[in-house]
């Protein structure tokens, strides 16, 4: 796929004056790299047509707040905002729109009164389930034509990847920015919100 920026952004091995041997490891990982660039602008254009076509249905961020609480049980704001990896006011906006919804409800927290725990609700485990069911069914159709013996390799191998780039990426931005070095824990497993669908 052609993209002006590629000429911008050379290859690891270009700027350390390489070029990939034809067949060779590098050649390997840099159509590896290729491909996963296109991945991300396809997952971005995917979610900026849900968003487009959103309407009243709810869209992929709250859907994780809502799998999120439904997996952990009831919790905290500020707990669920550090789960979601996002600042509590942009998660507080979130959930505010999801209790008017009737999807998530506020408990009182019988630790501290001061304090709600934030809940899924009947009407936010449906609406769980249905996004499920959609999702499942979307992947079904993208997956038309694999054999059962390739769909479970090709898992094996990106959730393989998916652990080694959460890594790498995070041991480069703690030297980035000179925190200290730290046993990087194996990346979660993907949560079923964060893979989109029409």
């Amino acid at each position: 796929m052609a993209d002006s920026t590629r000429a911008t952004s050379p290859p690891a091995y270009a700027e350390a004056g390489r070029r990939p041997q034809p067949g060779g490891h590098q050649e390997a990982v840099a159509s590896l790299t290729e491909s996963f660039i296109d991945l991300q602008r396809t997952v971005r254009r995917s979610k900026a047509r849900l968003l487009a076509a959103a309407g009243n249905d709810v869209e992929s961020a709250t859907h994780q707040l809502l799998h999120t609480v439904e997996s952990a049980g009831p919790m905290r704001a500020s707990a669920l905002a550090a789960s979601v990896h996002s600042d509590l006011s942009t998660v507080s906006r979130q959930v505010t729109v999801l209790v008017d919804r009737g999807l998530l409800e506020r408990r009182a927290d019988q630790l501290d009164g001061r304090a709600s725990l934030l809940a899924v609700t009947d009407a936010g485990r449906a609406a769980i389930a249905q996004h499920e069911r959609g999702r499942q069914a979307f992947f079904d159709e993208v997956l038309t034509g694999w054999t059962i013996e390739e769909v479970r390799q090709f898992a094996q191998q990106m959730e393989r990847f998916t652990a080694s780039y959460d890594q790498v990426h995070t041991a480069l931005m703690n030297r980035r920015t000179g925190r200290p070095e730290t046993h990087t824990p194996t990346a979660e497993p993907h949560h079923p919100a964060d893979l989109e669908r029409p």
